[in-house]
Formats: structure tokens, C-alpha cells, sequence
């Protein structure tokens, strides 16, 4: 997977979890920045910790478009072990906090309650960043695709789409029909969806999740 989003994985995909902290305990850390400081590292260590891996292998994985339970599943550790790590690091950090007198105890329960009827959306999100990059990456293949069964270049196919053209119009300017055009990029699609189930990455439901949104937005995109 693409590695221009190192500098944006700086949160390694612990968004939800440091915006629930941060947004009770804003003005006790002076907003989220600093709640974000105080739990980030503790939370990441003991991700690493638990699932035995290193920061930079975590950052691949959470880019690879990969969820923390499913990172989790692949190095044989069981996401509840995984959440209570988490939450324990957390804990840790609260407690420090509340010790020296940046945040009283009845906030440090809420955070805690928040953090952990968050936990179990947390762990199989992927990263927004991860997600920006399988939308991008999703078209650029849509266009490589189509171009190819319409004997384009994708370069051409981009400039008709440009100019004002509909995929539809292109098919027909180039003597295809637009179920073909649909065919092939569900295909394409279909086989890519196969190899990342094969290894792991989505499920079988999910896979078919993907597939059955493409299907419902092939008619409108050639349209």
C-alpha cells in the first residue's frame, strides 16, 4: 500500500478513542491536543505490547487499510485481550494525571466509561487516512479499467470525462455497450476484493458488502 501516509498515521489509528478522551477532558489538558499527548503513547506501547510488534509494523498494517482487530487476529492474540490492554494504558495515563492534580477522579471515570464503550467500534475501524487511500486508489482502477475495455488510454478516458462526458457516452463513442463497461469493472473489482480476502484483510461479509454497493452504483455511474 502507498506509504504517503506515514506523517498522517502519527495517531496510528487511535482517532476515535483519544477524541473521546479529549472531548470530556478538554479543559482539564488545555483541549485535545494535549489529552491526545497524554493517552497516545501509552495507548500505542501497549498495542505494540500486547500484539508484539513493532511501531513501524503497526503503522503498515493500520496504512494497509487493516483494523486493530484484524492485526490483532493475524498475530494470534484475541481482541478482548487487545481491548483491555488498551484500556489498561489508558487507565494508567488517568491515573497519572489525576495524581498530580491535572484531572479530578470523577473525570477520569467518564473518560474511562467513554473509552470503553468506544473500544469495540475502535478495534475494527480502519484508519480514515487508510480509507481516503482505498477511495483514491479505488479510482485510479476504476479508470484503468474502464479505459482498458474501451480501448483508451487512461489518460484519454480522463480527458472525455473532463470535458464533460459520461462514462455511457464514452462506451458508445468507442463501440461499447454499457453492461460490458459494468462487467469489467465489476470483475476487476471482484478479483481484487478475492486477494484481499484471501489474505485476511476484509472478510467474506465484507466483501460482499463492497460487492453489492458496486453493483447498486455501476447503473448511475454509467448513466
Amino acid at each position: 500500500m502507498s506509504s504517503s501516509v506515514r506523517v498522517a498515521l502519527c495517531a496510528v489509528g487511535l482517532v476515535v478513542l483519544l477524541a473521546a478522551a479529549g472531548a470530556y477532558a478538554s479543559t482539564a489538558f488545555h483541549g485535545r491536543a494535549a489529552a491526545a499527548r497524554l493517552t497516545q503513547g501509552a495507548v500505542v506501547s501497549a498495542v505494540t505490547s500486547e500484539l508484539g510488534i513493532s511501531g513501524q509494523e503497526l503503522r503498515a498494517d493500520l496504512a494497509s487499510g487493516q483494523t486493530l482487530a484484524q492485526i490483532a487476529a493475524a498475530n494470534g492474540k484475541p481482541v478482548s485481550d487487545l481491548e483491555q490492554a488498551i484500556l489498561g494504558a489508558v487507565q494508567d495515563r488517568l491515573d497519572q494525571a489525576v495524581a498530580a492534580g491535572t484531572l479530578s477522579d470523577t473525570q477520569r471515570q467518564s473518560v474511562l466509561a467513554r473509552v470503553g464503550s468506544r473500544l469495540g467500534k475502535l478495534v475494527n475501524l480502519t484508519h480514515p487516512v487508510a480509507r481516503l487511500l482505498v477511495r483514491a486508489r479505488a479510482r485510479v482502477s476504476l479508470i484503468r479499467t474502464a479505459a482498458a475495455y474501451l480501448g483508451l488510454t487512461p489518460q484519454q478516458l480522463r480527458a472525455d470525462l473532463r470535458a464533460g462526458q459520461w462514462f455511457a457516452q464514452v462506451a458508445a463513442a468507442n463501440g461499447k455497450t454499457v453492461s460490458g463497461l459494468e462487467q469489467a469493472v465489476e470483475a476487476a473489482a471482484r478479483a481484487r476484493l478475492d486477494e484481499a480476502a484471501s489474505a485476511g484483510k476484509i472478510s467474506a461479509q465484507q466483501e460482499q458488502t463492497l460487492l453489492s454497493r458496486l453493483r447498486s452504483r455501476l447503473d448511475k455511474l454509467a448513466s
